[in-house]
């Protein structure tokens, strides 16, 4: 018998069931507006999802408690013989003033929704930590900001243990980029787990609500570094070597062939919510001047002539006119490559050549993915240009697609004589191997 309906055939309503606002609930319930059951010391909602309940305004919203979470250690399949136990926690002194001591669990997303639990570094990953501040941290930044990150990363690690995700990935990720062989099952089961768990944590609180006003200062930092590493880790990450069988040339499969070119805005939607140049943050000065924050090379200014070759202006109707400018997708993509034409990249400059990627106009970059052969063009300029620089989670990438472009516009315009004419300079460079 449907619901609602009697024997006698008199309907009843359903009386909607009254509750009582939460007037004195925590913080944290009031951001994700649910209803808050006011259980002290910590309501149930917090309790379950793994947040430290924060009645009091002296605890930083919606921060994770370790207390409370579900504990879990994970057995990824490492074998440990060649890792001794006295070697497996040496760190430096910015890692050990960062409370990265044996037994130290980092949080983890659950396949429930809203859950979280927790993961316990093993000795592997004590030893990846080590490699990833002597080594792999090192080819972060620029030589202006790389010597204040290792302290910054310490710092923020301590107060947000999820960041050892970030760290252990790249660390991993370098690890294959320098191995002579393919990477072990267990090396790839380990950094596809700190590669998901990471991205999900980040996804996390860039999803809460109001984030860049709910969340504490450190709390927004973290997440800048956090999306800045796996910026760098979706450059690294190319499935091959062999430019015949890389993108443009094969098709994406997997679609992380063009992930970097997601990261790019990825980032500056996250500098927008972080803001790392603000007085509060531990980048405050690190990071001024930036073209993440100042956009100086993708401008909608004329560019002058002479600032390229003399082709680039026809094929991609470089013009003085503002109505033109404004309607053609290449001039912004154009006006980077005109400002660093005859800029050797070099350790200083790095963050300037990476304002192709983190300035990427959204027309042009919907022409990149659909192989347009001129929006290719411009990217195998950028290539062959940053490829001299080397830095390992760079150079390869740059290499690779430079190549694998070559050979599809080769293919695919010999009966375009511009274009044929203006791979002469890259092409050049490739057989330089710079």
């Amino acid at each position: 018998m449907p619901d609602g309906v009697t024997n006698n055939a008199i309907t009843t309503v359903r009386k909607r069931k009254t509750h009582r606002k939460s007037r004195l609930g925590c913080g944290n319930c009031k951001i994700r507006s649910v209803k808050c059951d006011e259980s002290k010391p910590s309501c149930r909602r917090c309790h379950a999802s793994g947040f430290t309940c924060n009645y009091s305004r002296t605890i930083p919203a919606l921060q994770l408690s370790h207390a409370t979470v579900l504990n879990l250690t994970l057995d990824l399949g490492h074998t440990n013989s060649q890792i001794s136990q006295a070697d497996s926690y040496v760190t430096d002194m910015s890692l050990k003033e960062s409370s990265l001591h044996p037994g130290l669990q980092i949080p983890i997303i659950l396949p429930l929704q809203g859950k979280m639990g927790t993961y316990t570094l093993q000795p592997q990953d004590y030893a990846a930590l080590s490699r990833f501040q002597t080594r792999t941290g090192e080819t972060l930044g620029n030589a202006a900001s790389r010597k204040c990150y290792s302290q910054v990363m310490a710092s923020l690690s301590k107060q947000h243990p999820f960041l050892y995700h970030f760290f252990l990935l790249l660390s991993l990720l370098h690890d294959a980029h320098l191995s002579p062989s393919p990477p072990s099952p267990s090396h790839q089961s380990s950094l596809a787990f700190h590669w998901y768990h990471g991205t999900a944590l980040l996804s996390h609180f860039l999803s809460l609500p109001s984030p860049s006003t709910t969340l504490s200062s450190s709390h927004r930092d973290a997440l800048w570094i956090s999306a800045s590493i796996l910026g760098a880790a979706s450059f690294a990450s190319i499935r091959t070597q062999d430019p015949s069988a890389a993108w443009p040339l094969a098709d994406p499969d997997p679609a992380s062939d063009l992930d970097w070119l997601k990261m790019g805005h990825g980032k500056r939607a996250v500098w927008s919510i972080t803001d790392p140049s603000r007085p509060d943050s531990l980048f405050h000065g690190i990071l001024d001047k930036t073209p993440m924050q100042h956009n100086y090379l993708a401008t909608s200014a004329p560019i002058p002539p002479g600032s390229l070759p003399k082709a680039l202006y026809t094929v991609f109707h470089l013009t003085s006119s503002s109505g033109d400018i404004a309607e053609n997708p290449y001039h912004s993509p154009c006006s980077i490559l005109a400002a660093l034409w005859n800029i050797p990249i070099d350790d200083d400059n790095v963050l300037y050549f990476l304002s192709f990627i983190t300035q990427m106009d959204p027309s042009y970059r919907a022409l990149v993915e659909e192989k347009d052969p001129r929006a290719l063009l411009l990217l195998l300029y950028w290539h062959s240009m940053v490829m001299s620089y080397d830095r390992w989670w760079l150079r390869r990438r740059c290499d690779v697609e430079a190549r694998a472009i070559l050979i599809y516009l080769e293919r695919n315009c010999a009966d375009d004589e511009d274009i044929m004419e203006l791979l002469e300079v890259p092409r050049a460079r490739l057989e330089r191997g710079l």
